[in-house]
């Protein structure tokens, strides 16, 4: 990466920047990550403020936190931690809320959370989740995203239909971004011109669904898109999850399924007996008619890996063109990472090591990372990252190489709050620099789980088997 910035731009950008954090989308990324870390904290810190002091008066969970935390003005980074949410806050409604339907409790608790006014949304024929989701979207500008956390209970996290521009921008982004050939070239697709199908393996819509694919195929062409489930249920989902923390109480016979659920019967078995076939079905169409065309894949590292290997017992080498990418995270079944397991795909995918490009992120924040080649995760431009003790939550120092919780603060967030604890255990190297030529803190590769919290990110909790459980319960009830 070329750092020998034309000074101009740099000032520029400094300046756009500072106006508004997400004018980064409008510059290649050795610009991006060109700012001297000093200069970099100097504009995450105004603008951190400046979010600060308008949420204080919007945001009533920020301004009861700043009250009870006695914060009045934010002077550094840390005076934000006292303010941020952590894996309860999304989840922090009465469950008997849910259970009796009452919509009009759950959206004040919702307002709380978020700067959107949603005191005129009128819930009164909601009887289901997903009824309360198209009463959001029709009367007010949420779009809720929703999961069923970890201990069974669902989350719900209000994000606006701008944030969820915003998100889908910085896809488009980091996707074109990481586009490059062996030898630094670019193979970026171009709006007009490369009409190149995007494969995913999940939901194409619902409240679980990946906002970029309908942002893919508006870019690059209708039809584009291929993603083998329509959509994931919010009431299944979240009936998923009560189900796995009764069954590990010995309660799932004791559960109280609403009877408007019990209705849709018939509708959620047709639709959860498509799915084995559905997935088949695009298991042989990337096996045939996909075969030595230019493909764009996004699904897990497990599913990715698993694809391979159907090639590989297949006798199939260089499936695809090699300037294909795919793009994957999420680790592997029972976190055992096969050997050479990317020299395998990359051979019977017929693609370089290179474009199988390795990311992590969540939900709860607009921006991800990926991989770079000297497979660091580099932090977000738009990210005020923290390394806090895994007990205490207190911060570690802003220097050298910590190890503890990640916590972050996004500054891509509008009407939602952007302060968020996890439950995952980073190595974050704050003032040493990386291979690759990016300036800034990066993370390291290896990423576990804090032990005692369990994972409640929203992207990762509701899983498709979990949901096959909760069908399979429907079903007899």
């Amino acid at each position: 990466m070329n750092n020998c910035m034309d000074p101009e731009i740099s000032r520029t950008y400094k300046r756009r920047l500072l106006e508004d954090p997400r004018s980064f989308l409008d510059y290649p990324v050795d610009v991006v990550f060109s700012l001297k870390p000093t200069e970099l904290d100097d504009i995450r810190l105004s603008l951190a403020q400046r979010k600060f002091s308008l949420a204080k008066d919007r945001i009533e969970m920020v301004r009861q936190l700043a009250k009870q935390n006695q914060i009045t003005t934010v002077d550094g980074f840390n005076d934000l931690l006292p303010l941020f949410y952590n894996q309860e806050t999304f989840k922090s409604y009465p469950q008997t809320w849910l259970e009796a339907g009452n919509y009009e409790r759950l959206t004040k608790w919702l307002g709380k959370l978020c700067a959107t006014d949603l005191s005129a949304v009128d819930t009164s024929s909601c009887a289901l989740i997903e009824d309360w989701i198209h009463a959001l979207k029709e009367q007010s500008s949420v779009d809720l995203m929703i999961s069923a956390s970890g201990d069974g209970k669902a989350a719900f996290l209000p994000r606006t239909r701008d944030e969820w521009s915003t998100f889908q921008r910085v896809t488009y982004w980091g996707f074109q971004s990481s586009m490059k050939g062996l030898d630094g070239e670019s193979l970026s697709l171009r709006p007009g011109i490369d009409k190149v199908p995007l494969i995913y393996l999940g939901a194409r819509a619902g409240a679980r669904s990946w906002r970029f694919l309908d942002f893919y195929e508006e870019t690059f062409g209708t039809g584009l898109v291929d993603a083998p489930l329509s959509i994931i249920d919010a009431d299944l989902l979240t009936l998923a999850g009560r189900i796995r923390e009764a069954s590990k109480k010995g309660e799932a016979g004791s559960l109280k399924i609403n009877p408007r659920l019990l209705a849709r019967k018939e509708e959620i078995a047709r639709i959860n007996s498509e799915k084995p076939q559905r997935t088949e079905a695009l298991m042989q169409r990337l096996l045939n008619d996909y075969r030595d065309r230019r493909v764009i894949f996004y699904g897990s590292m497990q599913l990715l890996y698993d694809l391979a290997m159907r090639f590989q017992r297949q006798g199939v080498k260089g499936a695809y063109s090699s300037d294909s990418f795919f793009f994957c995270g999420g680790g592997f079944a029972g976190g055992i990472q096969p050997p050479n397991w990317k020299q395998d795909v990359a051979e019977a995918l017929g693609i370089p090591a290179s474009a199988i490009r390795v990311g992590y992120g969540m939900q709860e924040c607009l921006s991800g990372m990926q991989l770079c080649d000297h497979g660091k995760y580099h932090v977000p431009i738009a990210m005020i990252p923290f390394v806090l003790e895994e007990t205490t939550n207190q911060p570690l120092p802003r220097s050298g190489k910590q190890e503890g919780r990640l916590a972050f603060f996004d500054l891509l967030t509008e009407a939602s709050w952007g302060g968020y604890i996890t439950s995952d255990r980073v190595t974050l190297t704050w003032d040493r620099s990386c291979p690759c030529g990016r300036t800034g803190a990066y993370l390291d590769s290896a990423i576990s789980k804090v032990l005692d919290r369990r994972d409640d990110k929203i992207g990762c909790a509701g899983t498709a088997g979990a949901v096959d459980e909760a069908t399979d319960f429907l079903l007899k009830a």
